[in-house]
């Protein structure tokens, strides 16, 4: 017997030392994430856990709603640039309670007024989409590459395995930054913050590519604990010319933010910061570097990923949408990104124009 709820008050630790009995869970499924969505895209959050008859904690399943007025509601697990979302399972019961999470999922995707419900899987959930696929009847799908990096342990010998996961190009360009001198800087600082989001407005700008708005960084900093957040910088001469942001939890390290002073790309500071980054979380015990989705398109970003050794783990959006919804998504297809910002909606090539 599994019973399904909400998250209410004071299941906060149980909640997060749930999380940590499964070396795979990532911190989008934690409640500090949560609030920094809250901040930065709004909306409503439901947490569902999954409890077995003792009133253990064997499953969750985080999700937003938003609501656009007259039009109405978008579900994402989770919203904000492809945030992971998806079942968490543990245990005997982990198969019993993935469903049973599914299926409480899909009450709230089928409820009056919902245009569509994205569950976003992790690559580590990734094996089980038959089953989110046989509970949700999903109306389309859209693919992504994870890439991530198994890190070594940590031994004597640990800089050397490193080095040996790194492509010959890449382990060439490490080198090269590490003789560049640069200073590596831990900082928390309003200055530090404010390069990091000037620089990331720079280089979107040179791509054509859309930045993440300066609050989200604020709700960022503000939400996240220090332990879960490092933003390391990379200074020539006393100068900031690289950036890099990176998020903490479990066994996990997320490849976040990086920055780039464009006239500094030859000296490769970007590649100092990833080395160290890495060699610092080994020393921490974790076992990933998560470097996130990349499109199928996206051949020099996967190039250069899989330079640091990232193996492709690909995932999957899982998206159920009605016709009727399906038919509202069409009617405002052209401004679905103003309507629902930072939230997922459906597959724009897959919707009438």
């Amino acid at each position: 017997m599994i019973r399904i709820e909400s998250i209410a008050v004071g299941m906060d630790t149980p909640y997060h030392d749930f999380l940590l009995c499964d070396e795979r869970s990532l911190i989008y499924a934690t409640l500090e994430y949560r609030d920094f969505l809250l901040r930065a895209v709004g909306g409503k959050a439901t947490y569902l856990v999954a409890r077995d008859e003792q009133g253990q904690i064997v499953g969750v399943l985080p999700f937003f709603s938003i609501e656009s007025p007259g039009i109405g509601t978008v579900i994402n697990s989770l919203p904000w640039y492809g945030s992971y979302g998806g079942c968490i399972v543990t245990g005997n019961h982990a198969a019993l309670a993935r469903r049973e999470l599914l299926n409480q999922f899909r009450s709230h995707a089928e409820a009056p007024g919902v245009l569509s419900a994205t569950v976003i899987l992790s690559p580590f959930e990734e094996e089980f989409l038959p089953v989110y696929r046989d509970t949700l009847s999903p109306s389309a799908y859209d693919h992504r590459i994870g890439q991530l990096t198994q890190l070594p342990t940590l031994t004597d010998k640990t800089e050397k395995e490193l080095e040996a996961k790194l492509q010959q190009k890449t382990r060439n360009l490490a080198r090269k930054s590490l003789k560049q001198g640069f200073d590596l800087r831990e900082r928390n600082d309003e200055e530090a913050w404010k390069f990091l989001y000037e620089t990331h407005v720079e280089n979107m700008l040179a791509v054509q590519g859309k930045h993440k708005p300066w609050d989200h960084f604020v709700a960022l900093r503000e939400a996240l604990p220090p332990g879960s957040r490092r933003l390391l910088i990379a200074e020539l001469g006393g100068l900031p010319v690289a950036g890099l942001l990176l998020l903490y939890f479990n066994k996990t390290v997320e490849y976040v933010t990086p920055v780039i002073k464009l006239a500094y790309r030859s000296q490769q500071p970007l590649s100092f910061l990833i080395w160290y980054g890495m060699l610092d979380a080994i020393r921490q015990g974790y076992s990933w570097w998560n470097w996130g989705g990349t499109w199928v398109s996206q051949e020099s970003l996967h190039h250069f990923k899989a330079g640091w050794g990232a193996i492709d783990m690909p995932y999957t959006y899982v998206i159920a949408s009605s016709p009727a919804g399906r038919a509202k998504l069409s009617e405002h297809r052209a401004n679905l990104g103003e309507l629902f910002p930072f939230f997922y909606t459906y597959p724009y090539a897959q919707l009438c124009q």
